[in-house]
């Protein structure tokens, strides 16, 4: 195997990335609305909110399938080299497919023939995420390359933003300029990837194989993207803009520390699979239980924390026109947990058994129950019920997946690791209650809240010896 960086320096170097994900856009989005105005900004969510849709086509589910079955073959390359082959095949004809349909509707849709050259130029980053394959990286577990060369093309682009986005009539820049951002590193990947493997255009029989499992988790990806927006979307029709505008602020949030978190998780998915592939059961299951104690010692007084400070950081984000927001992103809090609980038990146990359709049935009862709850409780309780039915449907999504993979890997807690995270999370609690009530800046409050949560709850881990602490002080420095 070839010589790679622990999980841990993986998942730093992920976060960082994610970090940096959200930085740029809230540096670059208040100076964008500002100078291109309201109707340009309405113009261009609009044109990216079609081409995400001809994106996920284009993409099937082949990210999820190339780094689970490739981190098997990544010690041979003339293997790695075939399969990756077999799989780019796949993404070629899915992308060219995808083109196609995006041509019939600019052509014979008014409002999508009314703005093609935003959408054309939009489009632009499938072909980019083609020719990138950026799976090979993450097989490879080259985060290091990953993270440095996103950063470094995230920079370029806030510089040309600031240069050449200078008044309304630039937003045909702005197009290009977020294309570059999001997917001009890929360009650097084309060359990068033959260090491990040499892809071409290949016709054989075993693409057929491949097909069947890319599908199931294509249909996952579009069962879980239904069901994410469907709170946004419905609330749309029984509450207005208002309740939207709310509940956008509370999952704005939410997505970028579930983000944050989830990248313990992303960074696992290779060494796991390998693992697997390599029939080192005890390697995967001491490796899979590291990682999940380490996540319960992070989720968990991250959930605790949102909680205690959701008025605040509404109010630091958003301001006070938003601060309604809070009670959502308080319910929301708890969805964080089974969430992340649920994605673990799909990423880091069925996906890499090979159990995907048992993950597309939990995605689907999750989506149908969510839906069917925001019929019933949005029109009475508006955003609060949207928060509410997330959670529900990521409680059952972690309880079907842990069913399902209960039978592949059995969890290993002591009880005074689960006892001293507890006692961690009570002295948050506190420790948020008196700042709030003694210190009147927000962010003052906010800033000593958090830095003095952080230091006792590491203080109460080491004194009661958590197991997993050791791992989260390393960077959850796990090795082979």
């Amino acid at each position: 195997m070839r010589n790679q960086r622990s999980i841990g320096v993986n998942a730093g170097l992920n976060m960082i990335r994610t970090a940096f994900q959200v930085i740029f856009p809230l540096i670059t989005f208040p100076y964008v609305s500002r100078v291109l105005h309201v109707e340009n900004i309405g113009i261009y969510n609009f044109c990216q909110s079609v081409i995400s849709y001809f994106s996920l086509l284009a993409a099937l589910g082949i990210s999820t399938y190339a780094i689970r079955e490739g981190a098997r073959y990544r010690d041979n390359e003339e293997k790695m080299s075939l399969f990756a082959s077999e799989v780019f095949s796949i993404n070629f004809i899915s992308t060219v497919f995808s083109y196609l349909i995006l041509g019939v509707c600019i052509l014979l849709v008014p409002r999508f023939n009314q703005y093609s050259s935003i959408m054309v130029a939009l489009s632009i980053s499938i072909m980019f995420t083609l020719i990138g394959s950026e799976w090979i990286f993450q097989i490879y577990e080259d985060y290091k390359y990953i993270t440095i060369r996103g950063i470094l093309f995230q920079f370029i682009s806030l510089i040309l933003m600031f240069v050449l986005v200078r008044n309304s009539s630039d937003l045909f820049a702005y197009v290009w300029i977020t294309v570059i951002s999001c997917s001009g590193a890929n360009i650097l990947n084309a060359v990068s990837r033959r260090k491990y493997c040499k892809i071409r255009l290949t016709i054989n029989a075993k693409i057929l194989t491949h097909l069947a499992p890319i599908l199931v988790l294509f249909a996952t990806s579009v069962a879980t993207t239904i069901y994410t927006n469907a709170d946004t979307t419905m609330l749309g029709f029984f509450s207005g803009n208002k309740s939207v505008g709310l509940y956008s602020v509370s999952t704005k949030i939410y997505t970028i520390v579930k983000q944050m978190l989830a990248a313990i998780i992303i960074v696992s998915i290779p060494r796991l699979s390998a693992y697997l592939g390599e029939k080192k059961i005890d390697y995967f299951n001491r490796t899979a239980n590291q990682i999940l104690n380490a996540l319960v010692v992070i989720v968990v007084p991250a959930m605790v924390g949102l909680i205690a400070l959701s008025k605040n950081i509404v109010f630091i984000i958003a301001g006070q026109e938003y601060v309604d927001a809070n009670i959502s992103l308080k319910i929301l809090s708890v969805a964080l947990l089974f969430s992340i609980f649920s994605w673990f038990y799909t990423s880091c146990i069925l996906i890499p058994y090979r159990c995907e359709n048992k993950v597309l049935m939990a995605t689907i009862v999750a989506a149908l129950v969510n839906i069917g709850l925001n019929f019933i409780l949005i029109p009475t309780f508006q955003q609060n019920s949207a928060a509410f039915t997330t959670v529900i449907a990521e409680l059952l999504s972690m309880v079907i997946t842990w069913w399902y993979g209960r039978k592949y890997f059995r969890v290993s807690f002591l009880k005074k690791d689960i006892l001293s995270v507890a006692i961690g999370c009570l002295a948050i609690w506190t420790i948020c209650s008196i700042s709030e009530k003694y210190i009147s800046s927000v962010l003052i409050s906010t800033v000593f809240s958090v830095t003095a949560s952080v230091v006792i709850y590491m203080i109460v881990l080491l004194i009661m010896k958590n197991q997993a602490v050791k791992l989260v002080l390393e960077i959850l420095h796990i090795k082979k």
